[in-house]
């Protein structure tokens, strides 16, 4: 998932989730406190690639 490199502090963000195959793929409103950054991310640019969190707790 591609998204904003600065997230807002709560909210929902647009990022671009890439299906895989090509250049498919949509974009995808996203809870900003799902998003986590990725492993692979080069810490450089807008853009940051992220991962998405599956268990959404509420605290």
């Amino acid at each position: 998932m591609v998204g904003p490199r600065v997230l807002p502090g709560h909210g929902t963000v647009q990022i671009w989730a890439d299906a895989g195959s090509g250049g498919t793929g949509q974009r995808v409103d996203v809870a900003v406190d799902r998003l986590r950054l990725a492993e692979i991310d080069s810490g450089e640019g807008v853009k940051a690639l992220y991962r998405l969190e599956t268990s959404h707790h509420r605290g």
